[in-house]
């Protein structure tokens, strides 16, 4: 089972270069995608930002989300809730990764979405954001791809 970033998440709905790579991650887990409830929003952001930079085409963003949220809907991609646990592990692991040598400076986003895949207890961490990609290891996540 693993968590999916946004990073990641985004290209297996946006074409980009290495989207297969991302979609055959997907396609051979035992399991769906799980993300965080704030995925939800940070995907909205992701595709209209896409749309603005000319990388979708014009018109394309909101379609695209609404196939998103089809999806988590229908359950082929799973949502961790943010509660109360999810800011407490946040709590928990931002020291922890500002402590490290060297530091990793996670944002915020990042590190509540670390604490939901902690939270849920899974193993895998699929991103190409490079401090989620650095804070994954030092949490104990194994980070995909390798």
């Amino acid at each position: 089972m693993a968590f999916w970033d946004t990073s990641a998440l985004v290209k297996l709905y946006v074409r980009e270069r290495d989207s297969n790579r991302f979609r055959e991650i997907m396609q051979t887990s035992p399991s769906v995608p799980i993300i965080s409830q704030l995925s939800l929003a940070e995907m909205h952001r992701a595709l209209w930002a896409k749309e603005f930079a000319h990388a979708i085409p014009e018109n394309r963003a909101e379609r695209t989300y609404q196939v998103f949220r089809a999806d988590v809907a229908t359950g082929v991609i799973d949502v961790i809730p943010f509660g109360h646990d999810v800011q407490q592990e946040f709590d928990r692991i931002i020291p922890i990764c500002y402590r490290a040598g060297p530091a990793i400076l996670l944002r915020s986003l990042d590190g509540l979405l670390l604490a939901s895949a902690l939270i849920a207890k899974l193993p895998d961490l699929v991103s190409t954001d490079s401090r989620m990609r650095a804070a994954g290891p030092l949490l104990g996540l194994r980070v995909l791809p390798n």
